[in-house]
């Protein structure tokens, strides 16, 4: 127990001096040198201390096979996230040098962690308190602390960078440690390759939003656990059939189902998305609060829009819903309609062509956009 808390100790003073010193001061060739020589030297002294230590990992060959299959799925899914979302350039040069350079930078200090977190969590006394105590360093250690309170200048921003960085962060370090536990570093290492390794090696990823980015970081982890963690207590414990099917993943399936299906609709993946409303200018048809389920329309479906459909369309960066009360041609014979908000006095000052429609609002659910308000509120 005091060489895992000298090692706990070693690995908060990295913690320390790296956001409190060294990040502050902008070292120059940090990612390429300093940074991993700190893990390389947190790594050998892991090693000496833990070298009377033995972490008992049974059927390691098995559980890795099993999490490369996973992690190869996600891939697959992931890029297939692409062809509805589009993708985007990756911010990383591809020239050979700068991908040896950041797989390096990014991909060595993994193998370090993963080594460095194995060592540590091999105590077999007050296990729960170390798997908490080895889970809450790494995450901390692996934790961007440049400009880290710009993240929290206002409230939607300190929402948006704790629900798609720190949430998913804390998630997948727990899972880390857990897989750690039961299969020793290379299982960690297997999928922190996996998920890292696109970014710098390939040209283009899909262009998720925060919440995209969110629901992947929180789901992938999980699933990766329920899946090993079956895969384990199969092969290292004596269950009847009975009791094995509790520890099935196929439990998990619907779970998994519905999140992917409400993340999908909320993203706006379906032909249907909901939309909160932030403003009184439908009142009373859907007030403030309440929230309307848009269907989105494709050029054909926007001709047979008529007078009194209430639309959703693009207003500069915004988007405003409200019903057409005119539709005339502008001067190239194209169509445009006129739009007002119910409970408004006067039209839209511009009207709005076709490429501007989104859709057309299907049906309203009464308050459920109420959280969107609240945060809409304390931002503002």
């Amino acid at each position: 127990m005091k060489k895992s808390l000298i090692m706990s100790a070693l690995v908060i003073l990295y913690i320390i001096i790296n956001s409190l010193v060294i990040t502050p001061s902008q070292v120059p060739f940090y990612n390429e040198l300093i940074n991993p020589m700190m893990w390389i030297g947190l790594c050998v002294m892991a090693i000496l201390l833990s070298k009377d230590s033995v972490l008992r990992v049974k059927d390691e060959s098995n559980k890795t096979q099993s999490l490369i299959i996973v992690m190869i799925i996600y891939i697959i899914l992931y890029f297939l996230l692409g062809l509805i979302f589009g993708f985007q350039k990756t911010p990383y040069s591809k020239n050979i040098f700068s991908v040896i350079t950041n797989i390096w930078s990014f991909g060595g200090i993994i193998f370090f962690q993963e080594f460095i977190r194995a060592s540590m969590i091999k105590v077999e006394h007050k296990r729960k308190f170390n798997f908490i105590l080895v889970t809450i360093l790494f995450t901390l250690a692996n934790l961007s602390f440049t400009n880290f309170f710009d993240h929290f200048a206002n409230v939607k921003e300190g929402f948006i960078y704790t629900v798609s960085t720190l949430i998913p962060l804390i998630v997948s370090n727990g899972v880390f440690t857990y897989l750690a536990l039961i299969g020793g570093p290379k299982l960690p290492i297997v999928y922190r390759l996996f998920v890292t390794l696109p970014e710098f090696v390939v040209p283009i990823l899909p262009n998720l939003d925060w919440f995209g980015t969110a629901i992947i970081g929180v789901t992938l982890p999980l699933a990766v656990f329920v899946y090993l963690n079956y895969v384990h207590v199969k092969k290292t414990e004596r269950f009847s059939k009975r009791e094995s099917r509790q520890y099935s993943p196929a439990v998990y399936i619907p779970v998994f189902i519905v999140i992917a299906l409400v993340a999908g609709f909320v993203i706006g993946i379906f032909k249907y998305q909901p939309i909160a409303v932030l403003s009184g200018s439908m009142s009373p048809t859907f007030d403030r609060g309440d929230a309307v389920v848009v269907e989105k329309l494709n050029k054909a479906e926007k001709r047979e829009l008529k007078k009194g459909d209430i639309v959703q369309y693009a207003s500069g960066s915004q988007y405003v819903i409200h019903r057409i009360v005119e539709i005339e041609n502008d001067v190239y014979g194209n169509r445009t309609f006129i739009t007002k908000g119910d409970n408004n006095n006067g039209n839209d000052l511009n009207p709005v062509s076709s490429d501007q429609v989104v859709g057309k609002v299907a049906f309203v659910i009464k308050y459920i956009g109420y959280p969107s308000v609240w945060l809409s509120g304390m931002v503002s």
